[in-house]
């Protein structure tokens, strides 16, 4: 909703244009992916999105006995959503889920799931991870772009640039810099003044020191 306001757009229309599915195992997952093509068909649907895509045949087949069958249906899965993509023209994204690789000492030791199946599948691979405020995506696998990482943030808006935040910081300092360089000049001002009165003081004493001595009477010599 909030992205909608930030970009001019209704949010209640913007929500009756999206559609959700949920899916309580890997079967019911398949399913509706296989009736999605009525609606795509009957809605103009451009966008199709599969948020943890492999997370319910994780959850379901444990062990490397049963790796070989859930890599078959995640293999037919992932095929049915590049075909249903490519049929009526739309784009299909599909988010991962990681796991600590325990042989890594050195480096990264997240790895994705689903192994080869998954990345051969997919066309482009973006990896996502979180440093401070900031996000970080790294283009991994991709036909047409170089490896690289692109800095972002998270926003009211959507995805915004970090660097608008850090570029107001410079600016800051500066003022603070000519207001602490007046400083010295305000405190110089009072050690001047206070030299004559230094001196008066002397001078004052050195009289009255004279004027004593004048008085001492000769008979004390």
């Amino acid at each position: 909703v909030t992205i909608a306001k930030a970009h001019g757009m209704d949010p209640e229309k913007v929500l009756d244009n999206i559609t959700v599915a949920r899916a309580y195992n890997s079967a019911h997952q398949t399913l509706i992916l296989e009736e999605a093509s009525t609606i795509i068909r009957e809605n103009n649907v451009k966008l199709l999105v599969a948020d943890s895509a492999v997370g319910l045949f994780r959850s379901e087949y444990l062990g490397r006995g049963t790796l070989a069958e859930r890599q078959q249906k995640l293999n037919k899965f992932v095929h049915l959503l590049v075909r249903i993509a490519e049929t009526y023209n739309c784009a299909a994204l599909a988010t991962n889920q990681v796991m600590a690789s325990p042989d890594v000492f050195f480096g990264d030791p997240t790895r994705p799931i689903g192994g080869n199946v998954v990345a051969h599948t997919s066309t482009y691979r973006i990896y996502f991870k979180k440093s401070g405020k900031k996000r970080i995506a790294r283009m991994v696998d991709s036909p047409h772009h170089p490896e690289q990482e692109v800095i972002f943030g998270l926003g009211e808006a959507g995805v915004i640039d970090p660097d608008s935040e850090t570029k107001k910081k410079p600016t800051k300092t500066v003022k603070s810099s000519k207001v602490e360089s007046v400083e010295p000049e305000v405190k110089l001002e009072p050690k001047v003044k206070l030299e004559p009165k230094v001196k008066l003081e002397l001078e004052a004493d050195s009289t009255e020191a004279e004027a004593k001595i004048e008085d001492i009477p000769e008979d004390s010599k």
